[in-house]
């Protein structure tokens, strides 16, 4: 792991590229590590750098974003999350890979995934599709070298408009898709402009986000950190693409981690002017900002806090990034251990705060009183899969509040 994590101040908007002064503040968080970082020791989770977070919103586009910019290596070069170890995510993305087959079922289309991880979605899609997945991380490096017979091509760098031109991808494909991936890329108008570029006329750029409306909706602050570079609006991706020539042909709103955003674009060289959606937002955004800072109000935080005054301890399930936040944002909560089912995090610690990961048996063997579900997005499967645990389940999340 870095010693140190190297950031920048973004001086222009990740998607429509407007000035520093049409970044409107928005939200400032507690300094955090990165929410993708697990340590291999306790002394290397206390020594863990922590940095500020900050929340934007931009005037133009409305794009909300993180102030502060990690550089990608230090994202990426230890990445701990692999979709195939989380069951929910198996399923949606065979869901996905129906809707996508079904879609071009009379065609045998070129299909490019940017930001495949460990190749879920590209390994359900028809054998008989030429497939290709774009991704940095040693996650997907090390999956798809291990594979005895890979079902896609992988190139395992970013995705940019320099790789398009690199590859001489112009024109070559029929049909681009990215899940979550736009959550973490620092320029996201040179991605769209590669993507535009690579695909076809006509062709069809399809793109799973994180629901901004869900999100401040359920005050889901949890979800903000570092490596969540930008939280999208419908309007707000309608607005940015429409600029590039793309038209929005569907659209729904899906449950995936808490709440997201499956859109299909068309790409049809019609480009059209943004139209700001900041007004719409600057309420809800504030309405997070609250919520965050009444945080130890919260009922579950009083449940936990009492429970460790009565000399009972108390554990949490799923380390994954909301975890990461969670813990690091209320660190008068001592949680024993955390519980999690991947491979990749069991063993090793929370950053900063130092609390041990291990494998769900230590629920049977060594169980607490009160269980906090941080993964709260797979809360019905956690239960599902421990029937056996004789304490409490609690969830923060979401947060519903009063107008």
């Amino acid at each position: 792991m870095l010693e140190t994590v190297p950031y920048t101040i973004i001086d222009r908007c990740r998607a429509c590229h407007a000035p520093s002064s049409l970044l409107i503040p928005a939200l400032e968080m507690d300094p955090m590590p990165l929410a993708g970082q697990f340590c291999i020791s306790r002394k290397e989770a206390y020594d863990a750098v922590s940095m500020p977070l900050s929340w934007i919103i931009c005037e133009r586009c409305g794009l909300v974003q993180v102030l502060e910019d990690v550089n990608d290596r230090a994202l990426f070069k230890h990445y701990n999350y692999a979709s195939s170890t989380v069951g929910g995510l198996v399923r949606h993305f065979e869901q996905f890979a129906c809707i996508l087959a079904e879609s071009y079922e009379n065609s045998e289309p070129a299909f490019l995934e940017i930001g495949c991880n460990d190749g879920v979605l590209l390994n359900k899609l028809p054998a008989t599709w030429t497939k290709c997945g774009v991704d940095p991380s040693d996650v997907a490096r090390t999956t798809h070298e291990s594979a005895s017979d890979a079902a896609y091509e992988l190139v395992n760098k970013p995705f940019t408009s320099t790789l398009v031109d690199r590859k001489q991808w112009t024109g070559k494909w029929d049909v681009i898709s990215g899940s979550n991936c736009l959550a973490h890329i620092s320029d996201l108008r040179d991605v769209f402009e590669g993507v535009a570029s690579a695909l076809r006329p006509n062709g069809e750029f399809w793109i799973e986000v994180h629901d901004l409306d869900a999100l401040l909706d359920g005050s889901q602050w949890d979800t903000i950190y570092h490596e969540h570079k930008a939280e999208w609006s419908l309007d707000a991706l309608t607005n940015c693409l429409g600029t590039l020539g793309f038209e929005r042909i569907s659209f729904e709103r899906i449950p995936m981690h808490g709440g997201a955003l499956r859109c299909r674009f068309k790409k049809t060289g019609e480009k059209k002017y943004l139209q700001g959606t900041t007004d719409t937002y600057l309420p809800k955004l504030e309405k997070l900002s609250l919520a965050y800072h009444r945080r130890n109000e919260h009922p579950t935080v009083r449940t936990l806090r009492s429970a460790v005054k009565n000399g009972q301890r108390i554990a949490a399930f799923g380390a994954a990034g909301r975890a990461n936040v969670y813990l690091n944002q209320m660190v008068d909560l001592t949680f024993t251990w955390i519980v999690d089912e991947s491979p990749l995090r069991i063993g090793k610690f929370i950053p900063c705060v130092g609390t041990p990961i291990v494998d769900p048996s230590s629920l049977d063997q060594e169980a607490p009183k009160k269980c906090l579900i941080t993964a709260w997005n797979y809360k019905d499967d956690i239960i599902r899969k421990n029937p056996n645990y004789p304490g409490d389940w609690l969830t923060a999340f979401p947060i519903h509040q009063e107008s």
